[in-house]
This record gives C-alpha cells, structure tokens and sequence, in this order.
C-alpha cells in the first residue's frame, strides 16, 4: 500500500497525511460575512462601501449648528437668550444651539428640528449669522481609534506542505466607539470590508472582500478562494491586513462615512513549509508500529 509521508528538510518525520481533497464550492460563504452584508444593506442611515457613494455622500451632506436667536432683538433676544441656556453632561453651563443641514450660506441650510446643547465657548465660535461648522471626523480620526485587527488563520498550521493547498481565513467583527471631536460626542461604527493577504513568499492576495472560512475536521489539501500553494521549503510569515469602511455620527446628527479605509494588520503568523515523500511498504502501522511512516517508526 502507498502511504504519503512529510518530511522536514534534513530528513526527519513530521507526520502522516492522506490527500482527502474535495471539491471547492465557491458560492459558499461565511455565516459572519453574510450577516455583515445584511446589516450593511439594511441599515437606511449606512452607506454601503462603495467609493463613489462615500464621495458624494461627502459633498452632499454638512452638518452645523445655528443660533436660534440671531434674527432678535432687544428684549425678545434676551428671552431668547434665557430659554435658551442649559447645562452640559459635564455639567458646564451651556447655550442650546439648532442642528442644521447644509453649507455656510443660510440660504442652504434645513433645520432638523432637534438641538444640541454647547458650551458657550463652542457658541462664541458661531459667525456674524449665528452659524457653527461641526468639524469633520477624518481618516487621521480613524486610524487613532483602537480598531481590533481580524484573526488570521492558516490551516495546517504551523507547518503545512509544498505544493498543496493551504488554507487561510480571517475572522473580524463591526466594531462601535464613542469619542469626542472638537469637543462635540462622536459615535463611530467600524465595519470590515476587505483583506489582503501577504504568504509571504512573494505572493499576495486582494483586497478582496472574501474572508475565507475554515475547512472541516480532518480536511486538507483543499483548494479554496483565500488558499496557496507554496512551491518551494522554507519558513514564511503569512500576514492580514483589514480594511475597515467607517460611519461617524457627530453631536446626534446623523451618520457619515469616513473618507477612506482604515487598513489594520493583524499579527503575522509563522509557517513552516515542508516537502513531502511517498513511500511503498508491504504491512500497515497495526501489523508493524515501527514501520516507515508510523508513530512508532524512529525518527
């Protein structure tokens, strides 16, 4: 009978395999990355990732704030004033200031109908009409925040063999925070969108939004969307890297997306690659344990 043997490079035996390869079915995909289109798709308020929609999203929508009592006078402005005074969560007095839709011309801008309540400091920013820019949450913003990297995971690990299959898939979740910006609360979502992966002998995969999924118990060899076959011996690092599409919610105004990707690495993981050797023996590993090939052979 013939049995397949790895061996390292210099000889020694490392384990026994037999090749169980089974067709690869590339409409199958992850429970998680369904689940993530879903809510993607589902979510009114999210913008799905797409360049294009993120672009005009972002020249379409600006967020202000504007002071209710610009156009009084005299005494109405002091009423105005005084119905209009509140406290902060940190419980610094404050002005109530409406959240507003559109650009720096008022004759662009739509109320919302809700307020926020602001630090005079913030008010006294407001221009000659009562107008406040809320800043703008930036990529730089959302690479500063503590994004999880995904897990990366290569099946066999950590040795695999020369020219099979060798598995990889990442594992990654949508993340939220809470932040502050300018002084002002931001709520931002992390969604991972996309992944690269680096073999590591010179070879890459993506982005591709595929994340791959595990193989069965006892499954190898197996070729699948995210898989590699390593051509040459040799000890390698197998990197990730995410692309994560993010959505900011500045003061409760609504969500926008972040100009970009905020691409995180996830920490490498070292594989060893081996060859493999066949050999023809007349018994089996219960007649003879110490046969060529069995756990009980001398290494």
């Amino acid at each position: 009978m013939s049995r397949a043997q790895a061996d390292d490079r210099n000889g020694g035996t490392i384990s026994n395999a037999t090749s169980q390869a089974a067709a690869w079915d590339p409409d199958t995909d992850p429970a998680f990355q369904k689940a993530l289109r879903d809510r993607l798709m589902s979510n009114e308020d999210s913008i799905f990732f797409s360049a294009r929609l993120m672009d005009t999203a972002k020249n379409k929508t600006v967020y202000g704030l504007q002071d209710p009592c610009t156009d009084q006078r005299g005494a109405a402005l002091t009423r105005c004033r005084t119905t209009q005074e509140c406290t902060g969560d940190t419980g610094a007095a404050g002005v109530n200031m409406d959240i507003v839709i559109g650009g720096a011309n008022d004759r662009t801008r739509a109320a919302r109908g809700t307020q926020l309540c602001v630090s005079n400091t913030q008010a006294d920013q407001a221009n000659d009409e009562g107008y406040v820019p809320l800043p703008v949450f930036t990529l730089q913003d959302f690479q500063q925040l503590a994004v999880a990297p995904a897990a990366g995971h290569v099946q066999p690990a950590p040795d695999t063999l020369k020219n099979m299959h060798t598995n990889v898939y990442a594992q990654a979740e949508p993340q939220a925070f809470t932040t502050t910006l300018g002084g002002y609360p931001v709520q931002v979502r992390a969604y991972p969108v996309q992944y690269t992966w680096d073999y590591g002998d010179g070879t890459t995969l993506g982005p591709t939004p595929l994340t791959g999924s595990a193989l069965p118990d006892g499954a190898w060899d197996e070729p699948t969307d995210t898989s590699h076959v390593y051509t040459a011996t040799g000890d390698y690092t197998v990197g990730l890297t995410t692309s994560f599409y993010g959505e900011y919610n500045i003061a409760d105004t609504g969500w926008q997306p972040v100009a970009g990707y905020n691409q995180v690495s996830s920490p490498p993981v070292a594989l060893s690659v081996w060859r493999a050797t066949v050999h023809n023996v007349a018994d089996d590993c219960h007649t003879n344990p110490t046969g060529i090939g069995c756990p009980g052979a001398s290494k």
